[in-house]
């Protein structure tokens, strides 16, 4: 899949986390510009490369569906065994959400309310029936 790049970010960004208001929409090119820094033109970053504050916004991305974190047991020497955390861009879902909304018109939208006629637009205020008195 082709790299995704700062503009994708960007919307994707400002369409989940702006429009939800958990950032200030001047953040998302900001953090967009971040995020691919540490990926570069990888799929993958190790967690342990970023700053305590940058994984605080990788975790708001997850939550998101933006980013997804992994982990992998590697035995070293001695048969010790680290685990290692690493980040993955989730590039479907960063298309899709920076793509929301951007479908040019077709010439069908709004073909279905042509197609209901003028009586079902107009309004006409019928008095309800008066019980009988008791």
């Amino acid at each position: 899949m082709p790299a995704i790049t700062e503009a994708e970010l960007t919307r994707a960004i400002e369409r989940t986390l702006v429009a939800k208001g958990k950032l200030p929409p001047e953040r998302a090119p900001v953090m967009a510009r971040m995020v691919l820094g540490y990926f570069g033109p990888e799929d993958a970053v190790l967690d342990n490369k970023l700053s305590s504050e940058d994984r605080d916004d990788f975790y708001k991305l997850e939550e998101e569906g933006l980013l997804t974190s992994e982990e992998e047991d590697a035995t070293v020497s001695r048969g010790k065994t680290w685990r290692i955390h690493y980040w993955l861009l989730k590039k479907g879902r960063i298309r899709d959400a920076s793509q929301i909304g951007e479908a040019a018109p077709s010439a069908e939208d709004g073909a279905v309310y042509r197609e209901v006629g003028d009586e079902a637009w107009s309004r006409q205020s019928e008095k309800p029936a008066t019980p009988p008195p008791s």
